[in-house]
């Protein structure tokens, strides 16, 4: 078994990076995950947060800020697709709050403020990815969908299917 992944991140326009590393951490929706060498083949929706690529010690190598995406992990390969991504250290607290007073839409705007956020050791799910499921005019609340997903359940335990 090979102890290393290729890391591939992508981004709409080009392959931002590709590289062997040891592990990498990816941020998750619902957590951030590491994935080592050897995982089983997966598929993580991501949320706004830093990828950080690890040596073989544990320790951060390098680390990228990305704007939610997708992680398809399979055969020591982890390929991340997202819409945009930053080197952390080409960032820091003066120039995020700069870009975040300057952003043009609110996707940039959350973009930079997560990465203000970050650097001021404040860290949240943003949950941006969720949003594709966000209630439109006229549409059913996400509570509502919850709670007939669950009602069906239930029925579905009580007749023992």
């Amino acid at each position: 078994m090979d102890n290393e992944i290729k890391l591939t991140l992508v981004i709409p326009s080009k392959v931002y990076l590709e590289e062997k590393v040891a592990s990498v951490i990816i941020p998750a929706v619902r957590a951030d995950v590491n994935i080592l060498p050897g995982r089983a083949p997966s598929v993580f929706v991501l949320d706004f947060g830093v990828v950080q690529i690890l040596d073989k010690n544990g320790s951060v190598k390098k680390r990228y800020f990305i704007e939610s995406g997708v992680a398809d992990i399979a055969d020591n390969n982890c390929r991340i697709m997202t819409q945009g991504v930053v080197s952390y250290d080409d960032m820091t607290p003066h120039i995020a709050k700069q870009k975040v007073e300057t952003a043009e839409n609110e996707q940039e705007k959350l973009f930079y403020q997560m990465i203000l956020d970050y650097q001021r050791g404040i860290r949240r799910r943003y949950l941006r990815t969720l949003n594709l499921f966000s209630v439109k005019s006229g549409e059913r609340t996400q509570s509502e969908i919850i709670s007939d997903i669950r009602a069906e359940i239930e029925a579905l335990k009580q007749r023992k299917i």
